[in-house]
Parts: structure tokens; C-alpha cells; sequence
């Protein structure tokens, strides 16, 4: 990568309005968008000054030691992982390969499905000796094949994937056409063609706000006891079936989502 897309992301970044933060930590992955690695490997690069930077997921948390662009190495696991035992304090670097290797292979095993990803950038730590540097972030990407230029995906996608496991049945329409569909979708097809315009137009004539996203629940709306809920984002609409008792998980992911 080159110094100057570097740059353009960095300003990306800091120009961003859609970054979250929960319970104090700063929320780098959700949905697996990015990729969890593209998201640690991004943190590391974005991290100038001395930091200790403790990414958590679940009850895992993992602490790297960062400096000017670089990861210096691992400092903590929690729960103790028997690979990391020959990691914890030692200064990786690109003439020992096979900790370099090692790295990837934990860092990959703890958090490639992680959602979601968190980071607290924490005072700094002393780490190995002061000549050590450790290898650059952009580095690392290209040794463990990482794009860090990965683009996240668009909310509504990151919803419908957060959810996966829930819906049973999808039909997402982008600019009126198809895009996605799962399960049994006939009692969505005549939803979307006999009531979702009508519900547009009806809701134009309330003065209701088109523009931004919303997410319409109705629960137990099937004959079977499941619910249907319309999401709206810009030019796509998602039908989705659920069990009912997912509501407020479903409803929860959307705030996630879209916050």
C-alpha cells in the first residue's frame, strides 16, 4: 500500500461519523465487517504514540503492544492460550518468521468469527528492549494477505448478516430489483407487491420521514405465529420472517447497525 492511500484512509477514517462505542470501547467490527484481523490490523496502523491496545470479543481479550505504525507484539491473553505462552512479551519481527507466523495463527484462531470486535487503546507498558520495533501494520497485511483497504459493508447488509441465523426467510430488493432471497419467500413476494408501495404511499401522506433507515415489526403477522419486519435503507427494502420470540434481538442488532 502506498503512502498515500495509507493517508486517504486515515483521513476516511477520521471524517467517518458512524464509529460506536459500548461500554467505553470502541466497536471495530461487527458482522464480521470488516474482517476481524482487517480491523486489529487497521487499529495497529492507525496507533503513532506508545499504546497498549486491548481487543476484546466475547470473553476473549487480547493485548498488543503498539508504536509508530507497528505491532511490537502480545503483551496479555485472558483466558491463557498454550500458543501464546512462547509469544507473550517477545518483540515479533520479520527476521523470525516463524513467531510471525505464530501471531497470525492465535490472532486468527481467537477472533476471525468474533462479533463484535472491541479495542481500548490503554497507557503504554513496558515491552521488551528500546531497539526492537517490531513490524509494520501494512506489513503484516501483505504477510498474512489482509487488505486493509477492505471496504465495510453497508448497514443494512451488516444487519441481515448480524441476523442470519435468525431469519428464515428474506427477500431483499435494492432500486425494485432482487438482490438476495432465503427460504420461503411467496408470502414475501405478495407483501412486497401488494402492500409495501401502498405503505409508502401512506406514510408520505403522514408526512413521515422516507429518507432514513427504519425497521417495521409485525409480530405474529403469519399464520404459523411468525412476525415480518420491512426494513427501509435509502433505495433497499428487506422482508424478513422470524420467529417472534426473536424481537428484541432483532431489534437490538438494527440500534447496532444503524447507530
Amino acid at each position: 500500500m502506498s503512502d498515500l492511500n495509507a493517508l486517504a484512509r486515515k483521513l476516511a477514517a477520521l471524517g467517518a461519523t458512524d464509529e460506536v462505542f459500548d461500554t467505553g470501547a470502541r466497536v471495530i467490527s461487527q458482522a464480521g465487517s470488516p474482517a476481524p484481523l482487517t480491523a486489529m490490523l487497521r487499529a495497529i496502523d492507525e496507533t503513532v504514540l506508545d499504546r497498549k491496545l486491548v481487543f476484546t470479543a466475547g470473553d476473549t481479550c487480547v493485548s498488543i503492544v503498539a508504536s509508530g505504525r507497528r505491532m511490537r507484539g502480545l503483551s496479555d491473553i485472558t483466558p491463557m492460550h498454550e500458543t501464546a505462552k512462547t509469544l507473550l512479551g517477545e518483540t515479533i519481527s520479520r527476521e523470525d518468521p516463524a513467531s510471525l507466523d505464530a501471531s497470525f495463527a492465535l490472532l486468527s484462531e481467537l477472533f476471525e468469527t468474533a462479533d463484535p470486535l472491541h479495542v481500548r487503546s490503554m497507557p503504554a507498558e513496558r515491552f521488551g528492549s528500546g531497539g526492537e520495533r517490531g513490524v509494520p501494520a501494512v506489513d503484516l497485511a501483505t504477510l498474512w494477505q489482509i487488505d486493509l483497504d477492505e471496504a465495510p459493508l453497508p448497514p443494512l447488509e451488516r444487519f441481515l448478516r448480524a441476523n442470519e441465523d435468525t431469519i428464515t426467510a428474506m427477500l431483499h430488493v435494492d432500486k425494485g430489483d432482487v438482490v438476495a432471497s432465503k427460504g420461503d419467500i411467496a408470502a414475501l413476494e405478495v407483501i412486497w407487491q401488494t402492500q409495501v408501495q401502498a405503505y409508502l404511499d401512506a406514510e408520505a401522506k403522514l408526512g413521515g420521514q422516507q429518507d432514513g433507515a427504519r425497521l417495521v415489526c409485525l409480530d405474529g403477522a403469519l399464520d404459523d405465529g411468525g412476525s415480518v419486519a420491512l426494513a427501509f435503507a435509502g433505495d433497499a427494502v428487506a422482508l424478513l420472517v422470524f420467529p417472534s420470540a426473536d424481537l428484541g434481538q432483532l431489534h437490538g442488532s438494527w440500534q447496532a447497525a444503524f447507530r
